[in-house]
């Protein structure tokens, strides 16, 4: 799971959580359908490690937050 974020956000520069569930329902041909309760504890593993950071966006009256690798990640 944790390379499969790592990829896409190589990939696509900054995503948020439900872009990425998106992008991994499609690569995968809907094979994987990945829920909130297992991105989220990833991603947040990944920000705790340095090797992703979040930048927050107000979009339609509501925050996104974006999560970009790191020259660690």
């Amino acid at each position: 799971m944790k390379s499969i974020v790592l990829k896409l956000l190589a990939e696509n520069g900054r995503m948020y959580g439900y872009e990425i569930t998106q992008k991994v329902e499609v690569l995968s041909q809907g094979k994987i359908k990945l829920t909130y309760g297992a991105l989220y504890p990833v991603l947040h593993k990944l920000e705790k490690d340095e090797a992703v950071v979040t930048e927050s966006e107000v979009v339609n009256n509501r925050t996104r937050i974006y999560y970009k690798l790191t020259k660690k990640g």
